[in-house]
């Protein structure tokens, strides 16, 4: 219910503890959690995260200030609302930022996440929603749920009110998530909207005499 301006003050405070407080304590958390050298912990988190919520809410401010030509005498507005219901975020194990990614853009926007992390980065994930709340996340927006993925999964699922999927991760595991989710297509308030990234799409160059298996 903020005011997108608010909102988008959340992303820059978050943006710049990210840079500064907790730059050198989130570097550690995805070198010990996610097994990444300085350098690659450096370009993933917080590089890339401060892009991403700074450019979340950068481009917010664009989107609602974009309306519709109006002739004299007519006003045409167009006005952006949250889904009805809650986005289900599921990040991976391999992309701090992207973990950040998945959910506070659906939340600049004014929708409720419900975030899986992968249980192999569970403490870079939890030092995120750690900033968010320092950030002034307001309790309810983003909520944190590890676990195990078949689990929290099927119950999210299963939620009358789950009304939009945020992912990355493997194609095996989207596919069966999807699956899932028209076999309750019944259940749900709404058309649940989608949205994901799936791995094994890139081009693998080998050499003649490489064994083909």
């Amino acid at each position: 219910s903020l005011p997108w301006e608010e909102r988008a003050m959340v992303m820059l405070r978050a943006a710049e503890l990210f840079a500064t407080k907790y730059r050198y304590l989130l570097n550690a958390a995805v070198m010990l959690g996610q097994s990444k050298n300085p350098f690659q912990a450096e370009i993933d988190a917080p590089c890339e995260l401060i892009d991403f919520l700074r450019y979340s809410a950068f481009y917010a401010g664009q989107i609602y200030a974009d309306q519709p030509y109006s002739e004299k005498g007519i006003i045409n507005r167009l006005e952006y609302r949250a889904l009805e219901g809650f986005v289900f975020s599921l990040t991976p194990f391999n992309f701090t930022s992207i973990a950040s990614n998945l959910n506070m853009a659906p939340a600049m926007m004014g929708n409720v996440a419900v975030w899986k992390p992968s249980t192999t980065a569970i403490y870079s994930n939890y030092l995120l929603m750690k900033v968010f709340k320092e950030a002034g996340l307001p309790d309810g927006v983003v909520n944190f749920i590890p676990g195990q993925g078949s689990t929290v999964g099927r119950v999210i699922l299963s939620s009358p009110d789950f009304a939009g999927f945020h992912f990355t991760g493997s194609t095996n595991t989207f596919n069966t998530l999807w699956c899932q989710m028209g076999e309750n297509l019944k259940k749900y308030k709404s058309y649940p909207k989608v949205v994901g990234e799936t791995g094994g799409k890139n081009f693998i160059f080998a050499h003649p005499s490489a064994p083909a298996e």
